[in-house]
């Protein structure tokens, strides 16, 4: 089995909280992460992740596109007014 190893492993919330978030206080967000399917899993009563893993987590779900332009963002705008009208007469009708 020549997969990964556990060298790097960062076990324990406040040293995971100090690498997502740059924050130890922030280590009670750890398990809502670990709930929400970020790579956190229990390693002997420790929740534990790989740091590569948690940097690719992090940046998937940091990442944002250009915003939208010209007819893009009106075709959006349109659907969102479309939208809000149509929840406006089901909920006075």
């Amino acid at each position: 089995m020549g997969g990964r190893t556990l060298k790097g492993l960062v076990r324990g919330d406040a040293p995971l909280a100090r690498f997502i978030f740059n924050d130890e206080s922030k280590r009670r967000l750890i398990p809502k992460l670990q709930e929400d399917g970020w790579p956190i899993f229990d390693v002997a009563g420790k929740r534990s992740g790989l740091p590569d893993d948690l940097t690719a987590h992090a940046r998937k779900a940091t990442r944002s596109g250009r915003a939208p332009r010209g007819a893009a963002k009106a075709k959006r705008d349109r659907r969102r007014q479309a939208a809000a009208s149509t929840a406006e007469a089901v909920t006075t009708t």
